[in-house]
């Protein structure tokens, strides 16, 4: 009982964390977001073409966290929410150190985020799930595929930032 009740405490917690931040860029929840702003910050970032990139992070956060927070679809949720808090990490944040503060958005948030989602994705949704509710059984492959699909579109993300990355300036 321990064991998945801290299991729908990560769930819960990750999942509905990364899930309002996909609310967000849909305009759902906060002020302002929208999948076009998004698209405008990737771009500027390297994040090309930041439409495509910005439609993705969307539904990875959005669809994958509530996934997560439902216990819904065994590792697909927290694997697509792992893989996407490792790209918000590395392109995002990790430029700027671990702390956040002082108008600066360190790594010290995302990283964990994302080793919660993938600790769920390893260990499952736990008895108290949507999967649990509706009998829900997934092949022993899906886990290993579905981690190395995320572990794909990370590897993509991350060398389309690479190619188009704004050149930093000779100091």
């Amino acid at each position: 009982m321990n064991v998945d009740l801290a299991i729908l405490v990560l769930r819960v917690v990750v999942g509905g964390v990364v899930a309002m931040h996909g609310f967000l860029k849909l305009g759902w929840v906060g002020k302002g977001g929208s999948i076009a702003g998004v698209a405008g910050w990737f771009n500027g970032m390297g994040l090309r073409p930041g439409i495509f990139w910005a439609l993705v992070a969307t539904l990875a956060e959005a669809g994958g966290g509530t996934l997560m927070v439902l216990g819904l679809g065994g590792p697909i949720g927290p694997g697509v929410v792992a893989g996407d808090m490792v790209v918000v990490s590395i392109v995002a944040h990790w430029s700027q150190g671990f702390w956040a503060g002082g108008g600066k958005v360190g790594w010290e948030f995302p990283v964990p985020l994302a080793a919660a989602a993938f600790a769920v994705a390893l260990i499952g949704p736990g008895a108290w799930s949507a999967d649990r509710l509706l009998g829900l059984v997934y092949p022993d492959w899906l886990l290993g595929a579905w981690l190395v699909l995320m572990l794909v579109g990370v590897v993509l993300a991350l060398a389309a930032r690479a190619m188009f990355a704004p050149k930093q300036a000779a100091s």
